[in-house]
């Protein structure tokens, strides 16, 4: 992935900026991602606040994860793509919509989540950490996809 690498939603109103590397890239097949996509799965790149700048009116909901923890999605308050979203669990670690990058032909899983739910004619790829729900250490996440970009040279 290019960094600074750039994003907006369907409308053009929201743009945003990524400046630094990711934390990873994921993507999520539990059903709650398959019914918002309207998709298989969602793809999603987990990020700091620190490191996005976000421009233009967002609205946002809510919903409550299996888990507990709130999870805030933010859109465009024009055309209504949801452009990131934030748990309380670590509120300053956006999951921003991956598909919103101007350019996404770089762009990966680093690990897949909630692989349990997925569609039967999802083939994932060999070697890509996998993860049957979501691993009660967020930290599991972060620690796999490390271990992936090590281990194909991607540091």
């Amino acid at each position: 992935m290019q960094i600074p690498a750039s994003a907006t939603c369907q409308c053009g109103q929201v743009r945003l900026q990524l400046n630094s590397e990711p934390l990873f890239v994921y993507a999520c097949h539990c059903t709650s991602c398959q019914k918002r996509t309207g998709s298989a799965f969602s793809m999603g790149i987990m990020a700091l606040d620190e490191t996005v700048d976000i421009r233009g009116e967002l609205s946002s909901w809510e919903r409550t994860a299996d888990t507990g923890q709130v999870n805030t999605r933010y859109s465009c308050s024009e055309c209504g793509n949801i452009i990131y979203g934030v748990g309380t669990l670590a509120p300053r670690v956006l999951k921003l919509q991956a598909g919103l990058l101007d350019d996404t032909r770089d762009l990966e899983p680093e690990v897949h989540i909630w692989t349990r739910s997925a569609q039967a004619w999802v083939i994932l790829p060999e070697g890509v950490p996998k993860f049957s729900r979501q691993p009660e250490d967020p930290l599991a996440l972060l620690s796999a996809a490390a271990d992936y970009r090590q281990q194909r040279g991607n540091t």
